[in-house]
């Protein structure tokens, strides 16, 4: 099994880190929305669950070439409207 990392995009683009310096952001598939794994939590928040979602990931100048978590969602458009508001209202999208 891939890692989120390895998974190919399915959506990309860039945003601006500090508003000057471009950085990739990709939305990529997966088929496990992984949970916390924290006890405390509910069961629905802390198990890991076989659903289709999305994960964000980015990159910032001091981070790459490693790749940031930047959320996930159940849906593309959910998971674009996540990377927005998390990077800021300006992503470039490029697919």
């Amino acid at each position: 099994m891939a890692t989120v990392d390895e998974l190919p995009a399915v959506k990309r683009g860039l945003w601006l880190y500090a508003g000057t310096s471009p950085c990739d952001v990709r939305i990529v598939r997966h088929h496990t929305l992984f949970g916390t794994g924290d006890a405390d939590d509910p069961p629905e928040l802390a198990s890991d669950r076989q659903v289709d979602c999305f994960y964000v990931r980015y990159h910032t100048p001091a981070a790459a070439p490693a790749w940031l978590d930047g959320g996930a969602a159940l849906s593309l458009r959910e998971a674009v409207f996540l990377a927005e508001r998390k990077l800021g209202p300006v992503v470039s999208w490029q697919d």
